[in-house]
């Protein structure tokens, strides 16, 4: 029986090829234009030995065509040649790139200043004179390498930029959707709650978790996937306790006069936790009666990376003993904790109403409960 032979899928031919058009690809292209085929021969065989890849064109208007078919990394024109010259090719040049300017080398016989500098002001990025110095050729054309391989990496960069930018806008709008979910869950379930007490605790806790789902949307809408803008924050805050709880927007008078502050996602979670907790006792204690009731909240910076928070209502007050630190209730202890944390002060005034004044907060201390 003779012996079979089987020959694998990728062959060695095949591999071999396959390493050269990656190879081919890897490597930077150069256009070569000079309208002298002796001159394109030593420039393409100068080129080739330091491994770049030569296309050649013998006039402007052909070096037009093959760039844009091409898109070469670095040209190496010469200045007289028929048809279209080096300057007028050149300066078209500048328009037909679809990257950043490409690298041009004007390659002449011309000398004068007025050529030099009609060279640069159309575009050219170096200058060579003939007859040609060839080490001084390789030396500045390397140094045009240097800078097509400076601009690829920025490209490269902003690229890996914008998708990460695209992720973490998804994971905003995925945490957004399923925090938002957990809030429903809360609400769905207190519906079957007859005790105000516990209904109470649900919808505390319901708003706190949208609070959170709002900071993730802000986010998510944002072009600064950093920050917040604190102000819009808390109006959108302001608004979604006022439906949470039934009230009327005309049945509080709400001054907001906030400062255009931007924070870090940990500072805005802390202040919203904050304003959640004053406003939702505001809403549950300070006005029974509800006759012009008035809650007023300001901030504004006080310095480098600083702010302080102002939060009054027009009700009924606090007990003349109150103590927020030695307050039994969540709310309270979740204000006192989120100051400490934001290296922040506060006085609590009782009388002629409630007021909350927090000082010498940090925009971006990172805040965790």
């Amino acid at each position: 029986m003779s012996a079979v032979s089987i020959e694998p899928k990728t062959s060695q031919g095949g591999l071999l090829e396959a390493v050269y058009r990656f190879s081919e690809a890897a490597r930077l292209s150069i256009l070569v234009v000079d309208d002298e085929p002796t001159m394109r021969f030593l420039l393409r065989a100068a080129m080739q030995k330091e491994g770049y890849h030569v296309i050649e064109a013998d006039n402007g208007e052909d070096c037009l065509t093959l760039f844009q078919k091409h898109q070469p990394d670095i040209v190496l024109m010469d200045a007289k040649m028929p048809k279209m010259d080096g300057f007028e090719c050149c300066s078209v040049l500048q328009t037909l790139s679809s990257k950043s300017p490409t690298p041009i080398l004007m390659i002449t016989s011309l000398d004068d200043p007025e050529s030099v500098d009609r060279a640069f002001s159309v575009g050219a990025s170096d200058y060579a004179t003939k007859p040609i110095n060839w080490a001084l050729l390789r030396q500045r054309v390397r140094c045009l390498q240097e800078v097509v391989k400076r601009r690829q990496a920025e490209q490269q960069i902003k690229a890996s930029l914008l998708e990460k930018e695209a992720m973490l806008k998804e994971i905003h709008h995925r945490v957004k959707n399923n925090l938002q979910i957990i809030s429903s869950l809360l609400s769905l379930q207190s519906r079957t709650i007859e005790d105000e007490h516990i209904l109470n605790l649900f919808r505390d806790s319901q708003n706190r978790v949208r609070l959170m789902a709002l900071i993730h949307e802000k986010l998510y809408q944002s072009e600064d996937l950093g920050n917040i803008n604190l102000k819009d924050y808390i109006q959108v805050l302001v608004s979604y306790l006022l439906g949470s709880y039934n009230i009327n927007a005309g049945s509080i008078d709400l001054i907001i006069h906030i400062d255009d502050i931007f924070v870090a996602i940990d500072t805005a979670v802390s202040c919203g936790l904050i304003i959640n907790e004053l406003v939702s006792n505001s809403f549950k204690y300070a006005f029974p009666d509800r006759e012009n009731a008035r809650i007023e909240i300001e901030a504004s910076t006080t310095a480098s990376n600083q702010f302080f928070l102002h939060y009054r209502d027009n009700g009924i007050g606090l007990p003349p003993d109150f103590d927020i630190h030695a307050s039994k209730t969540l709310g309270l202890q979740i204000i006192s904790s989120l100051i400490e944390q934001l290296d922040g002060s506060l006085s609590v005034t009782g009388t002629d109403g409630t007021e909350f004044m927090f000082n010498h907060l940090s925009i971006s201390k990172e805040a965790l409960i």
